[in-house]
């Protein structure tokens, strides 16, 4: 991040509560703050606190948040305190693909913990997700797990299989 926690009531409009958070709990919004700037507002009562963010580390914080989620949400894989998240696979228990315009491919993915994400395609790009997803589903999900993991230090870790697709 490029700055420390600032309290500043006047920095953001406040937070919508998210679903879920109890009135007075904390609440998240983000805001934009310039061209290249993003402020996090993290609200606890009636006071915001604003975190300025560049792009690059919005989107690091987004993965990081999404994947702690995700690897958190799996009740089958124990994941010890002070596990450091950075990314994982996403277990995607739900898709939906097809155009947000005329020519624009879009696919949706429902992830666990309920998070859904929406990746938006140009038509060549969207052809060549699409032909990758096939050819690799030719090879068993596992082994191409382990040949990631091959590359990288260490043993792969235990998986949970069966849990693709809509």
């Amino acid at each position: 991040m490029t700055s420390p926690e600032t309290a500043s009531p006047e920095a953001a409009p406040a937070a919508a509560p998210t679903s879920g958070s109890p009135p007075g709990g904390v609440r998240f919004s983000v805001v934009t703050a310039g061209p290249d700037a993003l402020e996090l507002v993290v609200a606890f009562g009636s006071r915001d606190y604003a975190v300025r963010l560049a792009p690059a580390e919005a989107a690091d914080l987004g993965m990081a948040l999404l994947a702690t989620a995700s690897v958190a949400g799996d009740a089958a894989q124990a994941v010890p305190a002070g596990t450091r998240v950075e990314n994982c696979f996403f277990p995607v228990l739900g898709w939906t693909a097809g155009e947000v315009a005329p020519g624009v491919p879009a696919l949706a993915l429902r992830l666990a913990e309920g998070t859904e994400i929406a990746v938006q395609f140009d038509r060549a790009g969207a052809r060549a997700c699409g032909r990758d997803l096939a050819r690799s589903g030719r090879v068993p999900f596992r082994e191409r797990l382990r040949r990631v993991f091959r590359r990288r230090s260490g043993a792969p870790p235990a998986l949970d299989s069966g849990r693709q697709g809509a």
